[in-house]
């Protein structure tokens, strides 16, 4: 980035469900001397949104409201206005690539709150090199997908590398989530995913998508049965987890760039609690069928009329009551050694997506300002910035937890 940017962050989608959030979370938590904007592609909506901020905090509200296209004549011009961009517009495999690409070119470091794996290996593909270059630091899937997920898995692999200075084995997961129900843009991504790169990543998931084929890491393979339970020594019967499909390839992408913490053949696998074998393997062939049936185009076009319309949701506040967050996991290191971590979260799930990602930016800031990323660039993941980020989160109510056993 050869010039001084005016902003510490853009937020690109800011009028949309989970953009909204996000500027509400900057408005409310963030310094007034933050420099700040919020971009998308009208005026009118950018504006009233704005004046929606300036009522929760009429010191706090954005510095500027920026109008752009997405496209290769206006997205130079607002990469190179800022030092990180966050990037809120969906769905990702339709509008992300030239937006991620130009914050690769330009140096500009971005984040986003993708759970498309198939793209973001396309992006690591095309774009790792580029951003290395450049200087970019790249962080896809900053949101619930995956931040805690791979934030709980770093955490559990430090405390087995202090206790035995040995890295990971093995991480085994599952994860509960709490939904009331799906925003709009999530619904439609989801559809249109099936669409675009077909079902064959979710029914077979490969938790290796995000590294390189050559790497040592990729030639184990995962215990898996036919009928998709397992019975845990700690954490008990255990079934297919939909989330893990992108949770275990972010993660298994964290310990492929952190040698000193995963041992060259770890294995990440995450999975869904439930509370017998029999009622484990009939999940299995739920959601597998479910995800059968994604395949087929009159159902996508059912769900389609049946979801929100894109932009709109349920009213997250009334969610807070009632959707949670609960990842609890076994690291298996040297020795013998295991550690047992946990993540929890209490509130609406598209709340703890906006906060990960506002604070994953508001560190790449902190650290960008301070000179502190200067040959760091590159396809990153959201442990890349360690224990800072799960501080942040601790300050707005999210638990990490890790013990000895």
């Amino acid at each position: 980035m050869a010039t001084s940017p005016n902003f510490n962050k853009i937020l690109l989608g800011a009028t949309g469900y989970t953009g909204r959030i996000c500027a509400e979370h900057i408005t409310l938590n963030f310094p007034t001397s933050l420099r700040w904007a919020i971009s998308g592609r009208f005026s009118q909506t950018l504006k009233k949104l704005a004046g929606y901020l300036k009522t929760l905090n009429p010191n706090r509200y954005p510095s500027e409201i920026i109008v752009t296209l997405i496209d290769d004549n206006s997205l130079p011009n607002l990469a190179r206005q800022t030092k990180v961009l966050v990037n809120g517009v969906g769905p990702y495999h339709r509008y992300s690539e030239p937006i991620l690409r130009t914050c690769a070119q330009e140096g500009t470091h971005y984040v986003d709150f993708s759970t498309e794996t198939p793209r973001i290996a396309e992006m690591v593909a095309q774009y790792e090199d580029t951003a290395k270059k450049s200087g970019s630091i790249i962080i896809p899937a900053a949101s619930l997908s995956s931040s805690p997920p791979d934030l709980l898995a770093w955490l559990i692999a430090s405390k087995l590398r202090e206790k035995n200075g040995k890295p990971t084995k093995e991480i085994v997961a599952c994860s509960k989530l709490n939904m009331a129900g799906m925003q709009g843009t999530s619904a439609i991504t989801a559809l249109e995913s099936a669409q675009h790169y077909g079902i064959g990543w979710l029914l077979s998931p490969n938790p290796y998508y995000l590294i390189p084929a050559n790497s040592s890491s990729d030639k184990k393979k995962l215990s898996l049965v036919f009928l998709g339970y397992k019975n845990h020594e700690y954490l008990g019967a255990l079934t297919t987890s939909l989330v893990g499909v992108s949770n275990s390839a972010i993660i298994q992408r964290s310990a492929y760039l952190d040698p000193s913490l995963y041992a060259p053949d770890f294995v990440y696998a995450e999975y869904e609690p439930t509370s017998n074998t029999f009622a484990a393997i009939l999940a299995h062939l739920f959601i597998k069928f479910a995800v059968f049936l994604l395949g087929i185009s009159l159902i996508r076009s059912l769900l389609r009329r049946l979801s929100y319309e894109p932009g709109t949701g349920p009213d997250w506040r009334e969610s807070t009551k009632t959707e949670s967050a609960i990842i609890d996991a076994i690291g298996f290191g040297g020795n013998g050694t295991k550690v047992r971590g946990k993540f929890v979260w209490k509130g609406a799930l598209v709340h703890i997506s906006a906060i990960a990602a506002i604070e994953a930016a508001g560190l790449l800031t902190e650290k960008a300002t301070a000179g502190e990323l200067k040959g760091k660039g590159g396809m990153r993941t959201p442990s890349f910035l360690g224990i800072e980020l799960i501080e942040r989160l601790e300050a707005h109510g999210c638990v990490f937890e890790v013990e000895v056993l």
